[in-house]
């Protein structure tokens, strides 16, 4: 996953803060986990944009 889809994906915007990249996570997954109903493929790719930005 590039960058650039990793912020679409989070709902941020280029220069984000480790902080912000943080809290979308959070936000995104406690509504999309599969134990809450969500599915797995959406939640795997929240987690995979989270550590692109954090790691890239």
């Amino acid at each position: 996953m590039a960058k650039a889809e990793a912020l679409e994906v989070l709902g941020l915007k280029p220069g984000a803060s480790d902080d912000d990249i943080i809290q979308a996570h959070r936000k995104l997954i406690s509504r999309l986990h599969p134990d809450k109903g969500g599915s797995d493929y959406l939640a795997a790719k929240i987690n995979l944009a989270k550590k692109v930005l954090l790691e890239g």
